[in-house]
């Protein structure tokens, strides 16, 4: 079934981008534990967030943080459609075959076109046997008028799906986490991360600040091999300038060694 409505309710524990639901439910969503799934309201308001499986929990129920409930505009009790998030994989195959599906379309027209056209020309040729040369020159031109804007219909569509295609594939291959944060971008400044990070070496990661210290870019250690690429607060990508104060929940893009970024997260996540 992929998607279910369920109750949410507010977590004792916070843990902003998780969620808790009974086990039985990973069965009615197509899911396994630890797999992201879209949260949404009848107001239209959507978050990503991680599923646990948990006994504890109701099998009506979906177990959120008071900060996500927030972010959707619900209160605490309210109703949401869980469903499964379909891999980035799956949207690319869908986009696909709807490109295909167009262009499979278009094809079958010109078709019908040009046969109907052919059937016209025969028809009226035999009509007109004295002025063959004549027809035939003003029919040929009038299949030209006719058929051009479908080609081009066709050409444009093939162009379009393409051009959707490959907005959708990673311009690298980076991290889960990293993944999953540029989830939470818009879409150009979403596109200016990737440029940042495919051009960097070694090993990427997007860190979210635990500990709000009032600590300033310009006051971190980092580690001379390390390269901080930007900071993300809501959806929002920020430049990460040295007088810029830390705030937690911010999501801060680094690239450079494993070891490197470990010191990294180990400072920032407390």
């Amino acid at each position: 079934m992929e998607e279910t409505t369920l109750q949410a309710v507010q977590r004792a524990m916070p843990g902003h981008g998780r969620a808790r639901i009974h086990e039985k439910l990973l069965s009615i969503l197509e899911i396994e534990d630890k797999t992201d799934v879209e949260v949404s309201t009848e107001a239209g308001s959507t978050l990503t967030l991680t599923i646990f499986a948990d006994e504890l929990v109701d099998d009506g129920t979906i177990r959120i943080s008071g900060e996500d409930l927030k972010k959707l505009g619900i209160p605490d009790g309210g109703k949401v459609l869980v469903r499964r998030k379909k891999p980035l994989e799956e949207q690319i195959r869908a986009g696909a075959e709807s490109a295909a599906g167009q262009i499979k379309t278009g094809a079958h027209e010109i078709g019908v076109k040009v046969s109907d056209t052919a059937d016209r020309i025969h028809k009226e040729a035999s009509d007109t046997a004295g002025h063959i040369g004549d027809k035939a020159k003003e029919l040929s031109d009038k299949i030209r008028d006719e058929t051009r804007p479908i080609g081009e219909k066709v050409t444009q569509a093939a162009k379009s799906s393409a051009e959707a295609i490959r907005e959708k594939i990673p311009i690298g291959r980076f991290s889960p986490d990293v993944e999953k944060a540029l989830s939470g971008l818009q879409t150009e400044e979403a596109k200016k991360i990737r440029s940042l990070l495919t051009g960097a070496e070694g090993s990427n990661a997007a860190i979210t600040v635990k500990v709000s210290s009032g600590r300033s870019v310009g006051n971190l250690t980092i580690p001379p091999e390390a390269h901080l690429a930007g900071i993300q607060r809501e959806d929002l990508l920020l430049d990460g300038k040295p007088d810029m104060v830390l705030k937690e929940g911010d999501i801060v893009y680094i690239t450079g060694p494993s070891e490197a970024i470990g010191f990294m997260t180990r400072m920032l996540e407390g």
